[in-house]
């Protein structure tokens, strides 16, 4: 039975193979004047070269995996838009992952695991371990002289900062098949949102207020379908967790009716142009919490912790700041802070696991210029630059796992990382060479070289190599990843 449904997954996948050989004369698809579609089709293979994952270890795996990813992508997007004052977008994926069936290494795992219950949310017609298919996104546009509204299945986007989540904190995300090591980094694992979105842009003022332009007032509602973080299932290659313990007996909180929103106003004063922000937002990845024994007598199997998985509420006071100096300099600079009077840690010295708070500030400032750096006409190489930071008060009193307390596993008062990122286009533009790079100065790093080529208007050839290590392997941090260590690559048709 097993066998036969594995052959009606391999002909699902033959299908948008004939779909594209119909259409590949065409950059997209204009099916009438007002609908079209444009997608790809993708492979992508990434060759494990890090040690064992340790935490799969712990649950049985005997050898060291050889892939840690290989996956085939349908990506189709569907727009309907009959006049300039609605329209309809939509985002259909189909999905077959066949990372276990190459690898007899690995343990028994889930390739499409949800993280708690959506309430039929995730609108996913299929609930298989090894092939998903699911609209990620389905929304309406409705524009109305300087009111726009956004309903529906969503991204919502306010940061950009590079690998470093400051303002872009809306959407949850998955990270059950690549973290954010794809070179798009967040947007293909965001979680879209039902979400209510609107914006209204407020129309020049003159006199006194004449130096404020470009006013704008935005905010979003959703009204209780949350998503968390989806983690990769125990066994997966990118598995974050070693096995709860016996003696905690796990309930998911109830997540329906968590209503998150949020609004910003933003502007531009001359050359600056920023943000201020308030958000309201449930923790995305979920927090333990116990209570006393079920029974007395010491903790065993028999006798657990009823444990409770809860998504604390946390306020978020943000802003953003972007300047273009001119030429000579030639730099656009952005700034991103976001500060929380309450976010949730683990309290240090709880003998169970027990939820704290503390006051958390996380900015970054990076810096972006394109700068000649082989004769023309070879393109300008685009240099960013970042330096982030995150400050959390009372850290001595907190820690990052609900593991009992030590140097392993606390927080750290003040983190500081640096970011580069180079980007070099060759040959009329279809070749790009990439390299990306973090630093933790706590010493921990992350390398992601990258080639790209572009044949025509459908075919993308990249290949990328990840580097993870240092000796800050502390929860969360770039040298715990270390197991992740690949050489990937990716097959791409796009219409």
């Amino acid at each position: 039975m097993k066998a036969k449904f594995w052959l009606t997954k391999k002909w699902l996948l033959v299908l948008p193979i004939l779909f594209l050989g119909v259409v590949e004369a065409k950059a997209e698809i204009q099916l009438s004047d007002t609908f079209s579609v444009t997608g790809y089709l993708r492979h992508e293979l990434a060759v494990h070269t890090g040690k064992m994952n340790p935490n799969n270890t712990l649950i049985g795996q005997k050898d060291n995996n050889a892939i840690n990813l290989s996956r085939t992508f349908f990506q189709t997007e569907w727009a309907y838009n009959p006049n300039a004052t609605f329209n309809v977008f939509s985002k259909v994926k189909v999905i077959s992952d066949q990372t276990q069936g190459l690898d007899n290494n690995l343990n028994d795992y889930n390739a499409f695991p949800l993280a708690t219950p959506r309430y039929g949310g995730y609108l996913r017609a299929t609930n298989d371990r090894e092939f998903d298919v699911e609209m990620s996104e389905l929304y309406a546009d409705l524009t109305l002289g300087n009111l726009w509204f956004r309903v529906g299945k969503q991204q919502i986007v306010w940061g950009e900062m590079i690998s470093a989540r400051i303002l872009d904190v809306i959407n949850p995300l998955d990270w059950s098949w690549h973290f954010q090591l794809e070179p798009e980094e967040f947007e293909n694992i965001r979680l879209a949102q039902w979400a209510l979105r609107g914006r209204y842009n407020v129309e020049q003022a003159t006199g006194a207020f004449e130096w404020l332009r470009d006013l704008y007032v935005e905010g979003f509602v959703n009204p209780g379908d949350i998503s968390p973080t989806i983690f990769p299932a125990p066994g997966s290659p990118f598995n974050l967790k070693p096995p709860t313990p016996p003696i905690f007996r796990i309930r998911e909180e109830d997540r329906q009716g968590d209503t998150e929103y949020g609004f910003r106003v933003g502007g531009r004063v001359g050359q600056f142009a920023g943000t201020l922000n308030y958000l309201s937002l449930y923790s995305d990845g979920g927090f333990l919490e116990s209570g006393p024994l079920l029974a007395p007598g010491p903790p065993s199997p028999a006798n657990p912790f009823p444990t409770v998985n809860k998504y604390p509420k946390t306020e978020l006071y943000g802003a953003s700041l972007n300047y273009n100096f001119p030429n000579p300099i030639d730099v656009t600079v952005t700034y991103e802070g976001v500060y929380s009077p309450d976010e949730p840690y683990y309290e240090a010295l709880a003998p169970t696991p027990r939820i704290s708070t503390g006051k958390t500030l996380k900015h970054a400032i990076r810096f972006d210029r394109k700068t000649f750096v082989f004769p023309t006409p070879i393109s300008a190489m685009m240099i960013q630059f970042q330096y982030s930071q995150t400050l959390v008060s009372n850290s001595e009193k907190l820690k990052s796992t609900p593991s009992p307390f030590s140097a392993a596993n606390n927080i750290d008062s003040t983190q500081n990382t640096f970011a580069l990122v180079l980007s070099q286009d060759l040959w009329h533009n279809d070749i790009n060479l990439s390299l990306t790079s973090l630093y933790d100065l706590d010493g921990a790093s992350m390398l992601r070289p990258g080639f790209k080529l572009k044949r025509g208007n459908h075919w993308i050839f990249d290949i990328y190599g990840v580097i993870l290590g240092g000796s800050e392997a502390r929860p969360g941090r770039l040298g715990s990843l270390n197991f992740a260590d690949e050489v990937f690559g990716r097959i791409t048709y796009q219409f």
